[in-house]
């Protein structure tokens, strides 16, 4: 058997119906707060740019080397 139920909600009833906390605020407080700090410094524009993109290719790295048997470990 087969059910098929269809509800036409918004993401804001579909929040509030399952109880969960309302975030945009805090949202919007984050984001100002950080597009803030990285206007202000040009040394952690540098940084965050360089943990985007050096921190995005290691863990793919590590899932390749992990999922074709290879070891980043050097034995001795």
């Amino acid at each position: 058997m087969k059910v098929n139920i269809e509800v036409d909600m918004t993401p804001e009833e579909m929040r509030r119906f399952l109880g969960l906390p309302d975030v945009q605020g805090w949202q919007k407080q984050m984001l100002d707060s950080f597009t803030e700090n990285m206007m202000s410094s040009n040394e952690q524009q540098q940084e965050f740019m360089r943990n985007v993109f050096m921190g995005a290719v290691n863990p793919w790295q590590d899932f390749f080397n992990a999922m074709t048997g290879q070891s980043t470990q050097k034995k001795g």
